[in-house]
């Protein structure tokens, strides 16, 4: 499909603070959340240990999130506010540490801090690795919409219910999240954000000490 592109979480090119891409053939960054951050609200109940079958979350005791809200890459759908007329879609691989039917998916998606969209849904479905190729295989049971919060440190929630794909211990699948061409979801403008930043510090011995070093880490969620 010309001008939708599965991105994944390898190698990551730098956006400016804008926003703006360098290359457009690279996964597009949103830079730090420059907005006001949202109300801390009470976690969910947590899920029984042995129905999580992945999750990336940890709880920094410096902020209390769940997620780092450093740098995200981009969910947009054409119509967005940011960077109109591009379309980015996100996919994330995990492997399942237990066996059973996916019931919820959390995912550290909010709005962008940099305008405000008129749609605010995505699709979210899970994927086999059939290829091992680094890609997404193939979509495994039904998609489901969920909707982007408007700030961090909220979590977006895809509900599949009971009818949810199942999953094997030990097998690797993919979580994709995608825009449709719905008029609930062209003009979406979200970051996923990073479970971690992956700060990697850096020091070039010319007197300016230690710097920190951001590489890009994968976007947070949780299967359950």
């Amino acid at each position: 499909m010309r001008g939708k592109t599965f991105i994944t979480s390898c190698c990551l090119f730098a956006l400016m603070a804008c926003g703006t891409a360098f290359a457009q053939q690279h996964k597009l960054q949103s830079g730090p959340y420059r907005g006001t951050i949202g109300p801390m609200v009470a976690p969910e109940a947590p899920a029984v240990p042995d129905a999580v079958f992945y999750s990336n979350f940890v709880v920094d005791p410096c902020t209390g999130f769940r997620y780092d809200v450093n740098n995200g890459f981009l969910l947009l759908g054409p119509n967005n506010c940011g960077i109109p007329g591009t379309t980015q879609w996100l996919a994330e691989p995990f492997v399942s540490r237990g066996s059973g039917a996916v019931t919820k998916v959390l995912l550290s998606i909010t709005n962008w801090s940099i305008c405000t969209p008129t749609s605010n849904k995505f699709t979210v479905q899970i994927y086999d690795d059939a290829n091992c190729n680094g890609l997404p295989g193939n979509p495994l049971g039904t998609p489901v919409t969920a909707t982007s919060p408007a700030a961090p440190p909220a979590t977006a929630t895809a509900n599949f219910g009971t009818t949810g794909p199942l999953l094997t211990a030990g097998v690797k699948y993919w979580v994709v999240v995608t825009t449709s061409a719905a008029s609930s979801q062209n003009a979406t403008t979200a970051v996923w954000w990073e479970a971690t930043t992956s700060i990697e510090p850096f020091n070039l011995n010319d007197g300016s000490g230690w710097q920190l070093g951001y590489i890009g880490g994968p976007g947070g969620f949780q299967v359950q």
